[in-house]
């Protein structure tokens, strides 16, 4: 199979996972539910992400040149690899379903304070259809050249604000019970799952013997860049963070350095729009992924007809949830929560990645006992 992105480029994409709607509606509805305890929360689904990523890791380093569909294919059968692929689809669609909304919210409260919500749709998904459209090499090179700008305005933002924010102390930790934690990071899990996309992309990597080292250390510096953000949201807003929606945009409000510079919104504004293009592109590779292999029962390659058919599909389908099922973003993101978090979660985000593992090593076993069988049998002819 053609490698088409460096393991520096899937770590680069890795660590733009992990922050978009972070940055923005979630501190709020996480302290609304748990308080400073949030910040624990968000260390446990971290932990969970990072378990994640190396059962993923191990799967992809021994299967490099056989696509994702075709591991499950051979090792469990057409049938049930299209059930998980229906279960990562419905996964990113909603998942792309809160970035429209969260993402609309926050631009429309940023910037686009009149325009229709057709507007920013149209803007995203053209966006998002066209990065998927210029196949994975482009994609990885486009947030190769972003990855500068993006991690350097994030170290920035993180930098001054640390330097020149009324920052107060938000001890004690634990007073929320370690049940009530745990239900919390359980039931924001599905703003979690941050690395499932990586399968998406085995056969297609090229490995070297630095790869895990240089892929951890992106993940590693995008986590550490997210804590410090929540650390900082929580000691500027205190007990008052659950009323501040657009974190990002909010937090440079309150930082004296940029308020003598003049209007500094469009620092959050063009980063969190950058991102939301970047994420948008990621959901809609990996949505339109799935859709390909659930619909197509006899080809390995798909034709692009088909490809640029199940894209039309899944821009169509999230119309419709938008405009007719789910209309506003607190109806969309109290549906995904309430009622999808549980089978979602148990399904994609923790047990697809295990699955996988053991059917790797299951493989390895098999191939080792066999070894073992030809050696004896070796013996037994001399």
């Amino acid at each position: 199979m053609t490698k088409t992105i460096s393991a520096r480029q899937l770590g680069l994409i890795a660590f733009l996972s992990v922050l978009s709607l972070k940055l923005t509606v979630l501190p709020a509805l996480f302290y609304a539910e748990i308080g400073v305890d949030a910040i624990i929360s968000l260390l446990i689904i971290t932990s969970i992400d990072f378990a994640e990523f190396f059962l993923i890791y191990y799967v992809l380093k021994k299967n490099q040149d056989i696509s994702f569909y075709e591991f499950l294919y051979k090792k469990i059968g057409k049938f049930f690899a299209k059930i998980i692929f229906i279960l990562i689809f419905i996964f990113y669609f909603f998942k792309m379903l809160l970035l429209c909304g969260g993402g609309f919210n926050y631009a429309s409260s940023a910037i686009f304070r009149e325009a229709p919500m057709y507007l920013f749709l149209f803007i995203l998904l053209t966006a998002s259809s066209s990065l998927y459209l210029f196949k994975s090499r482009s994609f990885a090179r486009t947030v190769e050249f972003f990855y500068p700008l993006i991690a350097t305005m994030m170290v920035i933002f993180i930098f001054i604000s640390l330097l020149t924010a009324p920052l107060q102390d938000i001890r004690p930790f634990f007073e929320t019970p370690i049940s009530k934690i745990f239900e919390t990071s359980f039931y924001f899990g599905i703003l979690g799952g941050n690395y499932i996309f990586m399968l998406m992309f085995m056969g297609k990597i090229k490995f070297s013997k630095n790869s895990k080292r240089t892929l951890v250390s992106k993940l590693i510096f995008g986590w550490v860049l997210l804590m410090a953000f929540y650390t900082i949201n929580y000691s500027i807003f205190k007990f008052t963070a659950s009323a501040h929606p657009h974190a990002i945009s909010e937090i440079i409000q309150y930082l004296p350095f940029p308020s003598v510079l003049g209007n500094f919104d469009w620092f959050a504004v063009s980063f969190m729009l950058i991102l939301f293009v970047f994420h948008g592109g990621l959901f809609t590779y990996c949505m339109t992924y799935s859709l390909n292999y659930i619909v197509e029962s006899k080809k390995i390659i798909i034709s692009d007809s088909i490809n640029k058919l199940n894209l039309i599909i899944t821009n169509i389908l999230l119309l419709i949830f938008i405009y007719i099922i789910f209309p506003t973003f607190p109806q969309s993101a109290s549906f995904v929560f309430q009622e999808l978090f549980v089978p979602i979660i148990s399904c994609v985000v923790l047990v697809i990645p295990i699955i996988c593992f053991f059917i790797e090593l299951i493989k390895k076993k098999n191939k080792n006992f066999n070894k073992l069988i030809i050696k004896g049998e070796k013996n037994e002819e001399n």
